[in-house]
């Protein structure tokens, strides 16, 4: 676990499973408020850091378990407002039913009590815009500080160069939100996998970009009577290493298949 200073944010990276070292999360708490929680599986290595923390609001970008994991830890422990997008709040009340490898590699994501994001969230210092950004799940959200020129982007950023999708990722929609959030007046994000990007929008640009063209060009093939397996093939030939991990749940299809079903 890492710990990094920037501004007066305190940024808590960590590899999401020490066994299998694949991917870290991103933690960031600043001015009383938590942006997302981490996965559960790291609760003995958090918990003590997070008492620590006089954490007064938590906002969850979405419901998967390496964002959300140890929500309901803090709903259990600390008197704290969770939040989250409103779509997102019944399944928040509900322990979520996963894969045996995800619950292996992240830990479960049990139920906890979540209220809807507010207009604003407001701390001492800041204001957060909460932001509809739906593509990586149906219940994404972005929170923009526009004094300071922040975007918290979840999973929205990630790469500017994706290769596999989830089965229900939706290319239009990243296309959409990244469209949206593109006019906001921010110069640096704060990524749930890759951390602090300080030429942000500048890369958020270019994943746009690739996005665009890709999926240009997967309709293309399509319209011609090309098949999945000849599209991958033509456009991503290399075979990626999430893919294996994952045990086929990311994929080079899923991306293909989403770029002509909308």
């Amino acid at each position: 676990m890492e710990r990094i200073l920037f501004d007066d944010m305190e940024i808590i990276k960590i590899t999401v499973n020490p066994i299998f070292p694949m991917m870290d999360v991103y933690l960031y708490f600043i001015d009383g408020l938590l942006v997302d929680t981490g996965p559960s599986i790291r609760k003995r290595n958090l918990m003590p850091l997070l008492k620590t923390w006089d954490i007064r609001q938590v906002a969850i970008t979405h419901h998967h378990e390496d964002h959300a994991g140890l929500a309901r830890w803090i709903d259990k422990h600390v008197s704290t407002e969770i939040f989250c997008h409103k779509n997102m709040v019944a399944v928040a009340h509900k322990n979520a039913h996963l894969p045996w490898y995800r619950t292996l590699f992240s830990g479960p994501r049990l139920a906890f009590n979540a209220r809807p994001y507010p207009e604003v969230i407001r701390t001492y210092k800041y204001e957060f815009y909460p932001i509809d950004t739906p593509g990586h799940t149906f219940d994404h959200v972005c929170l923009f500080e526009p004094y300071k020129g922040w975007l918290f982007t979840g999973d929205l950023y990630i790469t500017p160069y994706p290769k596999v999708f989830l089965k229900e990722e939706s290319m239009l929609s990243y296309i959409n939100s990244i469209q949206k959030i593109i006019k906001l007046d921010y110069k640096t994000i704060f990524c749930g996998h890759e951390g602090v990007i300080e030429n942000g929008k500048e890369m958020m640009e270019r994943k746009l970009q690739y996005l665009q063209k890709i999926r240009k060009d997967v309709i293309n093939l399509h319209k011609l009577g090309y098949n999945d397996r000849t599209i991958v093939k033509k456009i991503f030939p290399d075979r990626v290493k999430l893919e294996t991990a994952s045990f086929g749940s990311f994929s080079r299809r899923n991306l293909v298949r989403s770029c002509y079903r909308e």
